[in-house]
């Protein structure tokens, strides 16, 4: 029996080129060519092979190919691809990260087209059509077996159209392709911070950033008693900083969790009373050593740790103070985004000299904001965070030490020891994860879209939505679409306002028996009849809803409206109240819909407490609320909210 042909993979030669490409770059052998795009790098050049190597490498390096496997017509195709890619930086003005994600994109493209055979997938016409339709139906049978979500399956289909459209010529290859509708906004956008955590957060930003500058630039001596806010609930509110790794110790890591670190937590410093510990208070934790060894050993610690001090102290460019430094202008950019409700992207491209004039009472930055077709945005410094912008201005320079550097935020590499570069992306989460939990175990998770959202709260419930749009440097539109969804303890506190309006205004609502009701009053599609048509008049001075003849909601909360204790009152206002529950997706909805619902409740309870009716109005809601058995005029309703997917 024949063992089938082992495959084999090689290496090649290669060349790394940058993008975007020199107006003086010719690519001679694309199929040698590993693109370099911001920080990564993408080997476009074995995409010239159908048979690939998926092993794991080291960054930069090639992928392995099977020599033989070479396509004559592929290099012509990739280098089409490469100026593609270029061009989305140079005409398109977009960010390189974004072109990675293209790149990311193409990549997925091309490994499936090759592994199914369609390596003509590149060539256009036709051939490139098919391939693409054959693309989308792949991307949605995924999507449907929810591998991915709503995002990550538009975003396959319209980076690969428009690469392929860039590389080809052809057009319209989207048309008639259908893309999933993104349903994630239907709460009315992010959710703010509960006020709470959001003050806290920016108190405590607050109190490191003060108070490691002034350890960092005036010097001041370690151990450093740094103030934090009396929101942590200590029994006394600092730490004592020391140059070391774990630089502080909060309180609640002094017992038995610092018992469980063993020797690696430096048991010659006392975090608790900012000095030195003794010999006989430490010398049991080196049990590991003979007894006569234990004190001495004991006692080299508190001497390396007083000479680390020392050193510290007499060093103002200590590496420890410039570990705290950085963190403090972490604390910064927490603070900056608070104040500015910039976007992250935004805020890494600000570029500045380092000064700030004296005179200035409203420091702007402009940046550019990529995603928004490179649309140049301004950021406004409120007029009380100018002290701390021109602190943060001393620290820069400190950091920098007189190296030339155009951004306003960067880094300094893992150890600190490397050339300033500019911040990554995501850059709260090692100063949340690592830097504010190691102070407030309990701190809350805060993303930039989360502060951004509670920015642009505030601002909403102190001026109009015009003045909300300009600090976001966006459309009236996009800010009440995307940072308009308010937080869960605001819309529970509305709520309770809402409901106790409600309760007021139906305590005053009229009852009437069935014969009691006049012959000309007009009948009420949400229940009851109308004694004063045309003359609407509020129940209560509080009420939700304005009384309003020409909708129907508007009849709930009228003083002439006058309820029948009948099946056929009842129905009508336990089916009004069944469809508005159907309708609420999210807070936005729960606000404007909830007093209607708490409202028909009332109603239904009153009919139910008029002489004999409670068995006949609990019979209805049950046929109601389980049954679906509305009235002709709320289930016609119902089906055309359904129809509309209104009602999902």
């Amino acid at each position: 029996m024949n063992k089938p042909i082992e495959t084999i993979f090689t290496t090649r030669t290669t060349v790394t080129i940058v993008l975007p490409l020199g107006k003086n770059t010719h690519i001679l052998r694309p199929e040698q060519v590993i693109l370099k795009i911001g920080p990564l790098s993408h080997d476009l050049g074995a995409f010239c092979y159908s048979l690939r190597s998926s092993k794991a490498r080291k960054p930069g390096q090639p992928r392995e190919v099977v020599i033989g496997s070479f396509l004559k017509q592929r290099p012509k195709e990739i280098l089409q691809l490469i100026k593609a890619l270029s061009r989305l930086v140079e005409d398109d003005g977009k960010r390189l990260t974004t072109v990675l994600n293209y790149a990311n994109q193409l990549r997925s493209f091309l490994d499936w087209a090759d592994s199914i055979g369609l390596h003509d997938c590149l060539s256009g016409g036709d051939a490139t059509r098919n391939a693409y339709r054959a693309w989308v139906a792949e991307t949605r049978e995924r999507y449907l077996r929810q591998e991915f979500g709503e995002r990550v399956h538009n975003d396959r289909l319209d980076f690969i159209c428009s690469l392929l459209e860039a590389s080809t010529g052809l057009d319209a290859l989207s048309r008639g392709v259908g893309k999933v509708k993104n349903r994630w906004n239907l709460d009315g956008g992010t959710e703010p911070l509960v006020p709470r955590d959001f003050a806290h957060g920016v108190a405590l930003n607050q109190a490191l950033f003060d108070g490691l500058c002034d350890l960092v630039l005036e010097p001041r001596a370690f151990p450093y008693k740094l103030e934090l806010p009396a929101a942590l609930g200590w029994a006394e509110n600092h730490l004592w900083l020391f140059p070391n790794n774990r630089w502080c110790l909060p309180p609640h890591q002094w017992g038995a969790k610092r018992e469980k670190s063993g020797n690696y937590t430096c048991w010659a410093y006392d975090y608790a009373n900012g000095g030195l510990a003794t010999i006989d208070e430490i010398q049991h934790r080196y049990a590991k050593f003979s007894p006569s060894y234990q004190r001495a050993t004991a006692r080299a610690a508190i001497n390396r740790a007083q000479a680390r001090i020392n050193a510290a102290n007499a060093d103002p460019l200590d590496r420890y103070r410039i570990m705290l430094g950085i963190i403090a202008s972490k604390a910064f950019l927490f603070l900056f985004l608070c104040n500015t409700a910039a976007n992250e992207s935004v805020a890494r491209e600000i570029e500045t000299n380092g000064e700030v004039d004296a005179s200035t009472s409203n420091q702007q930055f402009r940046s550019i904001k990529f995603r928004a077709s490179s649309k140049v945005v301004t950021l406004t410094i409120p007029a009380t965070f100018m002290p701390t912008l021109r602190r943060f201005m001393e620290l820069r320079r400190y950091l920098l030490q007189g190296r030339d550097f155009p951004y306003l935020f960067f880094t300094l590499g893992v150890r600190n020891e490397n050339p300033p570069k500019q911040i990554g992306y995501r850059p709260l989460v090692t100063l949340i994860e690592s830097q504010l939990r190691a102070v407030d175990s309990q701190f809350p998770h805060m993303n930039i879209r989360k502060l951004r959202s509670s920015v642009a709260d505030w601002y909403q419930r102190h001026h109009d939505m015009s003045i909300t749009a300009k600090v976001l440097q966006n459309t009236e539109q996009t800010a009440q679409k995307c940072y308009d969804a308010g937080s869960d303890t605001d819309h529970r506190e509305e709520l309770s306002l809402f409901l106790t309006s409600v309760s007021e205004s139906a305590r005053r609502q009229r009852i009437i028996p069935v014969k009691a009701v006049e012959a000309d009053a007009p009948l009420l599609e949400e229940g009851g009849h109308c004694d004063r048509f045309g003359h609407p008049e509020a129940l209560a001075d509080n009420a939700p809803v304005k009384p309003d003849c020409k909708d129907s909601q508007g009849c709930l909360f009228c003083k002439h409206r006058v309820l029948v204790a009948c099946e056929e009152d009842a129905r009508k206002v336990a089916s009004a109240a069944f469809v508005m529950e159907q309708m609420i997706l999210g807070p936005l909805h729960e606000t404007a819909l909830r007093p209607l619902i708490a409202k028909c409740d009332e109603d239904l309870e009153k009919i139910a407490n008029f002489r004999n009716c409670r068995a006949m109005v609990e019979q209805v809601c049950k046929e109601v609320f389980e049954s679906g058995n509305l009235t002709p005029f709320f289930a016609d309703k119902y089906q055309f909210f359904l129809e509309l997917g209104v009602i999902i």
